[in-house]
């Protein structure tokens, strides 16, 4: 640009000298129009294009985001290996099945909750779900550690299912708001925060089963519990993410100033119907919408694998575990320990692929997820604590691998204002299995045995990379995605 750098400073006078001359006529019309004019003066080419950097309010949100989960999760993942002991403790005079019973009891709460929960996210914000939500998750899992009767110790369960519930609706609407900051790094995005989030599962479950053994399962609980209320302090630092519509906007704030106004029951009353059926026709048809979806049923399939994953291995792989090797809370909390460093290894490589490939990503999440299928069926042939780490491992690096994909393209297909609603299917049909999932496991391993039941739980979760495979369409070809590219 500097060989032309001589015709550009006379073009550049020759326009400012027109300019001026056009602004003292405009000015002995009794109009000012210089500033107008100069406004619309065409950049100087000679100008360097702005350069566009990192946005800091996503650095900060995003940060803020992490630093919260990571003290929920370093809470949770201690725990991990205590829960099935524990529920052994309490429940153990019913067998594996009453294990079951009460570690599926907090899915009972957020099976009910997960729908209307879904929509709350979507018309009133993420953020007062998730720290509401966490916040009753910690008054759960505190009393959890005081609970001395099975009655009592399911009722705290129930109280922490309907807190996960909550904080999970929010927190993961609110994670897919943030990456349509940056959609080109997408799947980064998500595996920053997977990362980072899931790097205390390679110390809290190791650290949570020498502690248990060393101090008493109780104070699992108690650790936990604090944890889940810092979590809750944090969430209270983020701003909100959804970005609702003027016109329900108005619509509340017209209905607020009327109630004010006019302080008539009865006109409020003969509304209070029409509202409630606008409502709820609203919200059948983002049901209907999203259900009839090919992309948002091909979700729903992959959102079941992790719930028959965890159903199994806290019943079966656990019992099987502690027969054939041995293994208590220590060697339970190591296999986490593999689990979530060979995750970290496969992560980076999953996230970077990713971002380079648009759409169902089949050839990813296909492959890896059944990898990781057949890796948990062959603990069911384990007779030694190395050969549960290894498999334990591999499973690991195939769900680094390819969940950073499944990230990405769950916000690539759903609209931020149905995300609410959607998730919350997904979970609804995770709930739905871990309810049942570990009773039904655990049923099996007390009639047959518990190497069974971990062949039929990777058979099932085979099963749901298959229905992924398909159903999964491009987002073009998607009605429902088809509508965040018109937007």
């Amino acid at each position: 640009m500097r060989y032309f750098s001589s015709s550009s400073d006379s073009d550049k006078a020759a326009r400012t000298s027109d300019l001026k001359t056009r602004g003292r006529l405009c000015k002995s019309g009794g109009v000012q129009h210089r500033e107008a004019s100069e406004e619309k003066m065409p950049p100087d080419a000679d100008a360097e294009p702005k350069k566009e950097g990192m946005n800091k309010d996503l650095v900060k949100q995003l940060g803020i985001l992490v630093t919260s989960q990571l003290m929920l999760n370093l809470g949770f993942s201690q725990m991990v290996p205590v829960m099935p002991m524990f529920a052994a403790q309490m429940g153990g005079h019913l067998g594996a099945t009453g294990v079951g019973l009460i570690l599926s009891a907090p899915s009972a709460a957020t099976l009910m909750l997960n729908v209307p929960l879904g929509r709350l996210c979507d018309t009133v914000g993420r953020k007062p779900l998730m720290w509401c939500g966490t916040a009753l998750t910690a008054i759960g899992t505190t009393a959890t550690g005081f609970a001395t009767t099975l009655p009592f110790l399911l009722g705290c369960r129930l109280v922490v299912g309907s807190g996960s519930a909550a904080s999970m609706t929010g927190s993961s609407a609110y994670i897919s708001d943030l990456s349509d900051s940056a959609p080109q790094h997408r799947a980064k995005v998500m595996a920053v925060h997977q990362a980072i989030v899931g790097s205390v599962w390679v110390v809290g479950p190791a650290i949570g089963g020498w502690l248990a053994e060393t101090y008493g399962y109780r104070n699992s609980f108690l650790i936990a519990g604090g944890c889940a209320a810092i979590c809750s302090l944090g969430y209270t630092q983020l701003p909100e993410t959804l970005k609702k519509k003027e016109s329900l906007t108005k619509a509340i704030s017209d209905g607020a100033s009327a109630l004010d106004s006019s302080p008539k029951v009865p006109s409020s009353a003969k509304e209070a119907p029409k509202q409630v059926s606008t409502h709820v026709d609203s919200w059948l048809r983002d049901m209907r919408s999203i259900l009839k979806s090919k992309n948002q049923q091909a979700l729903i399939a992959l959102a079941c694998e992790l719930p028959i994953r965890f159903s199994c291995f806290t019943t079966a792989v656990t019992l099987h575990a502690a027969n054939v090797a041995g293994a208590g809370p220590k060697e339970i909390g190591l296999f986490f320990t593999a689990l979530s460093l060979s995750q970290g290894i496969g992560m980076p490589l999953g996230s970077w692929l990713a971002d380079r490939t648009s759409g169902a990503k089949k050839w990813m999440i296909v492959p890896g997820g059944l990898l990781s299928s057949l890796s948990f069926a062959s603990m069911a042939f384990a007779t030694s604590t190395t050969e549960l780490l290894a498999a334990m491992a591999l499973q690991g690096f195939c769900g680094g691998f390819y969940r950073p994909a499944i990230g990405a393209f769950t916000a690539e297909v759903t609209p931020p204002e149905k995300r609410g609603q959607a998730m919350s299917l997904q979970r609804q049909a995770g709930s739905s299995l871990s309810l049942l999932g570990p009773v039904t496991m655990g049923f099996i391993a007390d009639a047959t045995n518990c190497s069974t039941a971990i062949l039929f739980g990777a058979a099932l979760m085979g099963s749901c990379h298959l229905s992924y495979a398909f159903l999964a369409r491009e987002p073009k070809k998607d009605k429902l995605s088809g509508k965040i590219k018109k937007r």
